[in-house]
């Protein structure tokens, strides 16, 4: 038995969410996902039993937090982590050819999503049983690091099961993109109001409320238009609010510009139409790669610290050559005057890997040429004027496809850099990731209306 069919059949004997009989109204699946958010959201909000206090090592991980809907020193403490990295590491080796699936298949695509899950739980026991021992070393007790342990293992069994049940069509879209979307907007709903500090998130006192209290109490306002501490670069400001708000508009507009392809079909002669390629072709895949890899870099490199081993001292020069330290990462205008080399080594390191990671991922998600025109072959489209050869619409397709690869890594990843300079409520992975998801269920809920108000459809498209 294989590696991928040994994870399959564990994927198989783990408990799951079983599929609707029938097709549940939007209104059961709009009732559905907003029970998932607020379990997810109730889970990030209890304290793991047993861990007194936040290991400081955690306290700037604020960009994975964002990227796997986690929250420090909870029961969401590995959030959605493990369900990305296996899905990740699942697709690279489908797309790269070294496990030889076809996902049209459905015996293969069942496989694939069986041996998905079985890879996330082998995630889930490792890394709850490394936080479980972290959490607890300096106790030196066992029984509490097997508790704690316990604990992580169950609640994010829970969350794989919550995203399960919605992708299974009990909810909308994906329980990833609910937690994702949920985290960025609970951050920066916190960065806006909140009026208390949570040391152990890293998450400072909301702009309104401070700016409330100083007006009152008659203090100078302007240490609020940019946040001058060195202490607290996460600390809001004007200049991050006015950043937030032309980002998210920024972001929708590019996200609504499209590249159209005229192409025919077979079955309708004379008829033209187009194909979209959205001008962000990669979305925001550079930047989330990239951020996990630097925030993974820094995370296992504090871990390792704590086993005596010259792992660490390696894991460490390479995660403070590449990736700067979180603290150390100019968040404010400020920060930007004060240490503008550092900046610009950290803008250049971060675009240059969003550029190499987008270009990479055209290839191994199945965007490239050569599969985007067998696909148009088979479904019997063409380019008016061409022969309808694979190769020839591959030639003309590589046109358009790997210039907006280019640019579109390179656009997000400026865009991450500069929003995070500017101090962006939510930082601005997070910002692209919640307006991109925003769309996408903005989309999916007038698809979904659109067939409960024409029932024929339902028919036609084979609901």
């Amino acid at each position: 038995m294989g590696f991928v069919d040994f994870l399959a059949t564990l994927g198989e004997y783990l408990p799951a969410v079983t599929k609707p009989k029938d097709r549940p109204s939007l209104a059961t699946k709009l009732l559905w996902s907003f029970i998932a958010v607020i379990v997810y959201l109730v889970m990030a909000s209890i304290p793991l039993y047993g861990v007194t206090s936040a290991n400081s090592f955690l306290s700037n991980f604020l960009a994975e937090e964002i990227i796997f809907a986690s929250t420090q020193g909870t029961l969401a403490q590995l959030g959605i982590g493990p369900i990305i990295t296996s899905g990740l590491i699942m697709q690279i080796l489908v797309g790269s050819k070294l496990i030889q699936m076809d996902l049209a298949k459905e015996e293969d695509q069942a496989r694939f999503t069986e041996a998905e899950k079985g890879l996330a739980f082998v995630f889930i026991l490792v890394e709850s049983a490394l936080f479980g021992y972290v959490f607890t070393r300096t106790a030196g007790n066992i029984e509490l690091s097997a508790i704690v342990t316990i604990q992580l293992i169950v609640a994010t069994y829970i969350i794989l099961l919550l995203d399960e049940m919605i992708q299974k069509g009990w909810g909308l879209g994906s329980g990833i993109s609910l937690f994702i979307l949920a985290g960025v907007t609970k951050i920066m709903f916190w960065d806006m109001f909140g009026i208390a500090a949570v040391s152990n998130q890293n998450l400072p006192v909301g702009f309104f409320p401070v700016l409330i209290s100083d007006i009152v109490s008659g203090k100078n306002i302007l240490s609020l238009i940019v946040n001058t501490s060195t202490t607290t670069p996460f600390q809001p400001d004007l200049v991050g609010l006015i950043s937030t708000i032309g980002l998210i508009i920024l972001i929708i507009y590019l996200t609504n510009i499209n590249i159209q392809i005229p192409v025919t079909t077979q079955r309708l002669r004379g008829i033209k139409t187009t194909i979209p390629l959205n001008f962000l072709y990669v979305s925001s895949i550079p930047v989330i790669f990239v951020s996990v890899l630097g925030a993974d870099f820094q995370l296992f490199a504090s871990l390792a610290s704590y086993i005596s081993s010259p792992a660490s001292t390696v894991l460490t020069d390479i995660a403070n050559a590449f990736f700067f330290p979180p603290a150390n990462v100019p968040h404010s205008v400020f920060a930007l005057v004060v240490d503008p080399i550092g900046a610009v080594i950290y803008a250049v390191v971060f675009i240059v890997l969003s550029i190499i990671f987008g270009i990479l991922w055209i290839d191994v998600a199945g965007l490239d040429p050569a599969t985007q025109a067998q696909q148009m072959v088979e479904a019997g489209m063409e380019i008016p004027g061409m022969r309808n050869s694979p190769k020839v619409i591959e030639g003309i397709l590589a046109r358009y496809i790997y210039p907006l690869g280019f640019y579109s890594s390179l656009i997000v990843g400026v865009i991450a850099v500069l929003a995070t300079f500017l101090g962006v409520y939510g930082t601005g992975v997070g910002i692209l990731l919640a307006v991109t998801i925003a769309i996408q269920y903005y989309n999916l809920l007038a698809y979904e209306r659109t067939l409960e108000m024409y029932p024929l459809l339902k028919r036609i498209i084979g609901e």
